[in-house]
């Protein structure tokens, strides 16, 4: 005790150390580095969400199952055995990585201030990046719960209000269009072109048109949603691969024609692609991801759509998502086990021209939706004949998306996309197939509850809901 009281009186200033969020912003935010610093944690807290991303985008739909004890909890989403103590209703990822993008916005001017070599055009790009980074996290959460708290300061210190209540989906579509807009403006364009990676790999003027295309489709927008694909048509930077180079899109990935924005993993820095270690598990059995029953895949792709991957004596159509991961080329030359860095697309070029045709369709253009189809299809060596009707155009372009976008993390979207137009007015579509993947003894239940159009969300977790008195439950999770 003695040597304590004389260590206190020798040292009183370890007493008057100085709270963490003032060390942050004095030793730390001096330099344009350390806001490239935080960037590129937010990019790698990103790239942690990037399993929860494609699981969440394919477990609730109808074309990819995952099997084994480590999809217990997803599986249960899938059966729409939903509760709010699932570990996996779990938003706290996107939260993590906005709160890293809210705080590269709020220290960037500080940097610009602080440091000479830190230009305007260089500060505003990273606040493009950061915008981009944290309303895609947004337009997840959106997709996933619907009406979820809007942050746009970051937590960096104990004054910061941390308790918010719930924003609508309005609300939130709308800040991150804005944001989108402002980031549209300022953003590198052609800066990486001659480094693949960085250029696929960082948000540019490119994705970010992108996205607002997609959040536009979402708010059936559709003379802005065609407005944005055709910035990214017209930029001249982006062609579809052709047939024999279709597979360049995975394997090695960063398509410098037809990808627009890739989550990058790299085997030299130890980072790892979870779909390839935790689900396809080269060498270990059999993939845990899979297509559904081949009858459903035999009416879906014609036998010479090479996107069906199923060459002669090659592997089942089931492994069509695993082979999109653990594949070199399109005769399963499969990836050696140190090869563990396949790409996950967030965005190409296929996928802005599938957004058009859909925004034609509903804008009654069904020539030229038409004419899309056809240019992928044909691509793949489908066999796609015009439609004239336009409900079965509607039901064209999904089954288009479906087969091009299998195992990429896109089929429940979609789906709940085509639901809920014109106030859930096909909402049938996701009762049937829920009903189609319920048990027998389950389905008298689910038929009186799916009806209800907040059950395609999920319910905010528990822990939020025990930590944040202003959060009110979906009230579907209420009953």
């Amino acid at each position: 005790m003695l040597a304590i009281v004389v260590l206190f009186s020798q040292c009183s200033g370890w007493l008057d150390l100085e709270p963490e969020n003032d060390l942050i912003e004095d030793d730390f935010w001096k330099k344009g580095e350390d806001v490239e610093a935080v960037l590129a944690s937010a990019y790698n807290s990103w790239r942690n969400n990037a399993l929860n991303n494609l699981i969440m985008g394919e477990i609730r739909g109808d074309m990819v199952r995952f099997t084994g004890s480590a999809f217990t909890d997803y599986n249960r989403i899938a059966q729409s055995d939903i509760t709010i103590s699932n570990p996996r209703v779990d938003w706290s990822g996107y939260y993590h990585t906005i709160n890293l993008a809210n705080t590269i916005l709020y220290y960037a001017p500080e940097v610009l201030k602080r440091d000479p070599t830190f230009s305007l055009a260089h500060k505003e790009a990273i606040e493009a990046e950061a915008l981009f980074i944290r309303s895609l996290s947004y337009f997840y959460l959106v997709r996933l719960w619907k009406e979820v708290p809007l942050v746009l300061n970051p937590m960096i210190s104990d004054t910061v209000n941390i308790f918010l209540p719930k924003s609508t989906e309005t609300e939130v579509l709308d800040q991150i269009v804005k944001d989108l807009k402002r980031a549209e403006v300022i953003a590198y364009k052609d800066e990486f072109i001659d480094n693949p990676a960085y250029y696929k790999g960082r948000a540019n003027t490119y994705s970010i048109q992108t996205l607002l295309a997609d959040i536009f489709l979402w708010q059936e927008k559709y003379d802005e949603c065609i407005a944005y694909c055709d910035k990214v048509i017209h930029s001249g930077r982006f062609f579809l691969e052709n047939q024999n180079n279709w597979f360049r899109l995975f394997y090695p990935g960063n398509s410098m024609s037809e990808s627009i924005f890739e989550i990058q993993f790299s085997t030299a820095f130890r980072q790892v692609n979870p779909i390839f270690y935790n689900v396809v598990r080269l060498g270990s059995g059999n993939p845990q991801i899979n297509m559904v029953a081949t009858e459903n895949l035999s009416s879906l792709y014609e036998i010479t759509d090479i996107r069906l991957l199923n060459p002669v004596d090659g592997p089942l159509p089931q492994a069509i998502p695993a082979n999109k991961y653990a594949s070199k080329d399109l005769i399963f030359i499969r990836r050696l086990p140190s090869e563990n860095d396949a790409n996950l697309i967030s965005y190409r070029f296929a996928e802005v021209l599938l957004m058009k045709a859909e925004a034609l369709v509903e804008k009654g253009n069904m020539q030229e939706a038409n004419d899309i189809i056809s240019m992928i299809s044909d691509r793949s060596s489908g066999l796609y004949e015009g439609v004239g009707d336009i409900d079965n155009l509607r039901n064209a372009v999904l089954a288009e998306r479906a087969r091009e976008f299998a195992g990429e993390g896109k089929r429940w979207f979609d789906i709940l996309r085509y639901a809920k137009r014109n106030n859930y007015q096909r909402k049938n579509y996701i009762i049937n197939m829920i009903l189609a993947n319920a048990g027998v003894q389950q389905r008298p239940i689910l038929e009186s509850r799916v009806t209800d159009v907040m059950s395609y969300y999920l319910p905010i977790p528990e822990k939020e809901l025990m930590y944040n008195p202003y959060l009110v439950q979906n009230p579907y999770y209420d009953r």
